[in-house]
């Protein structure tokens, strides 16, 4: 056995019989109460509206743009059956990998419905870790072998019983906590180390703990400091990898972070660092291995070869493609703490330029107060604008979409409207049939018309980009030129578009 199948295979300790079972267990718990997770898809999936559906590629390349709530629950509950199958180590390791494949397809569908959602990412990668692990102890498999004679599937001395299940999840969950640093300076630079950024994100996020909050907010040195220390841990995150003795402390540190940030942000880690279990046990278990060579040990050390060529491949194009995450949450620059709007002049470039793939040239919206495009409904009476978020949140529309999924479909469609003008060479504001967001425009406000019962005191909608003189307007329709469905139409909800009109836009926002 070679020196790299030896540490793939045996540098930390297998996963046993009881680890299995109450790592299983717990992070079943965790999604089935938690929200959102994959295993409530089709409750998402049934709120959404199908305008503001995103299908990742991979849905795309399967030719899927949709799928129904019915069959998502149905998949879902299958998923949990061979979930508890999988924890009581029944059938291994078929029953872990028909998990795996049921909670990502449901990831991955649910990956069109929650915006830049990302906290989850972590459960899909221990599940597929897990895919690569067996353990006989405390499992019936070892129970109906000892009585019944009951065949199993792997035999003792294979890289299936060895310690890589855990060796690659360190290596998939130290890449997302490196590729958080290295997104903080890509996209904030050195500047987000003084503590603005993290000042302001913590001032106008939901806090469970006021008290953390005002004394942030009131510290900017503890802010700086803070800022520093989240960005060292971050970038610090591969030591964990190859140097043993750092691992534990690192992976406390890892969930001292995720702590500080559920205390003071919205984000919730719970399931994340529910998946930090499979890194800790088999890191403080004692475990030595004088095998010489075992079953399948090239295999598995080429699948995670792979999976580090595939890790830095997405880290270098900043891939956010589904299954990956290079998202990068909370990381705008901002100078003295305040959102710096772009100047007209620069909204056909940047749009080009995102459009392009060059993230940094659109500012992502991480809360509704950084948001430099929105969707507004103007009153007939007065000419107010009136956020159409805000609207269908104060009626209490239960059908519509999560914000940061409608944050995300607004903004790719002022960069797709814009670079589309941009390369027509038409001027901000005209509004044909021809162009993104005019189309969106049609298909929300016969949205808000069946939604909203005063409709009629609000005369058009209008798609608008923030600048540094003021807002200005990408997209606008009058909303007397909608129908109203009636609510006999079998149409009404989440069939608003005909399918072929449907699948052309979001090819229009998807590039």
């Amino acid at each position: 056995m070679n020196i790299v199948t030896h540490w793939w295979l045996f540098d930390m300790a297998p996963v046993s019989g009881v680890l299995r079972a109450v790592f299983y267990t717990g992070l079943l718990v965790l999604c089935i109460v938690d929200f959102p997770t994959p295993l409530q898809a089709a409750k998402i999936m049934d709120r959404t509206e199908r305008v503001f559906y995103t299908p990742v590629l991979a849905m795309r390349l399967l030719g899927l743009r949709w799928v129904s709530p019915r069959v998502l629950s149905v998949v879902a509950k299958l998923t949990i059956a061979m979930w508890v199958a999988a924890a009581a180590g029944f059938f291994q390791p078929v029953t872990g990998v028909l998990t795996f494949l049921g909670f990502a397809f449901l990831h991955m569908v649910n990956a069109g419905a929650l915006g830049a959602h990302h906290s989850k990412h972590s459960a899909l990668y221990a599940l597929l870790a897990m895919c690569f692990s067996v353990s006989y102890d405390f499992s019936l498999d070892g129970l109906l072998a000892q009585y019944v004679n009951w065949p199993l599937l792997v035999p003792d001395q294979s890289a299936f019983t060895s310690g890589f299940a855990p060796k690659l999840l360190l290596l998939v969950l130290s890449y997302i906590m490196f590729a958080g640093g290295v997104s903080k300076l890509l996209y904030g630079g050195l500047g987000w180390l003084n503590g603005d950024a993290l000042r302001f994100y913590v001032k106008y996020s939901p806090s469970r703990w006021p008290f953390m909050t005002k004394l942030l907010v009131g510290s900017p040195v503890l802010c700086r400091v803070l800022a520093s220390l989240t960005v060292l841990i971050e970038l610090l995150a591969p030591v964990a990898i190859f140097v043993p003795s750092w691992r534990i402390p690192l992976v406390v540190c890892w969930i001292w972070l995720h702590i500080g940030i559920m205390c003071v942000m919205r984000p919730m880690y719970l399931v994340q660092m529910w998946c930090y279990l499979l890194l800790i046990v088999p890191s403080l278990t004692d475990h030595s291995s004088t095998i010489s060579a075992v079953s399948l040990g090239g295999l598995f050390t080429t699948v995670g070869m792979l999976a580090c060529v595939v890790l830095i491949t997405v880290l270098i194009r900043q891939s956010e493609e589904w299954p990956f995450t290079s998202v990068p949450m909370y990381s705008n620059g901002l100078t003295n703490g305040a959102v710096r709007a772009p100047s007209e002049s620069e909204l056909y470039e940047r749009a080009v330029r995102a459009q392009r793939n060059q993230h940094r040239a659109w500012q992502r919206a991480w809360l509704p107060v950084d948001a430099m495009e929105e969707i507004v409904v103007r009153s007939t009476d007065d000419g107010k604008k009136h956020r159409l978020f805000q609207l269908m949140l104060e009626n209490k529309v239960a059908k519509f979409v999560r914000w940061p999924q409608y944050a995300k479909v607004v903004r790719a469609t002022a960069i797709a409207d814009l670079a589309a003008k941009a390369a027509d060479g038409v001027e901000l504001g005209v509004c044909g049939p021809e162009y993104p967001a005019t189309r969106l425009l049609h298909e929300i406000a016969l949205i808000f018309k069946n939604a909203i019962p005063d409709w009629d005191r609000y005369d058009r909608i209008e798609l608008v980009c923030r600048t540094d003189s003021g807002s200005v307007v990408i997209a606008s329709v009058p909303l007397g030129t909608q129908e109203v469905r009636g609510s006999g139409d079998p149409q009404q909800g989440s069939e608003s578009m005909r399918v072929e009109q449907y699948g052309e836009l979001q090819d229009r926002l998807m590039g």
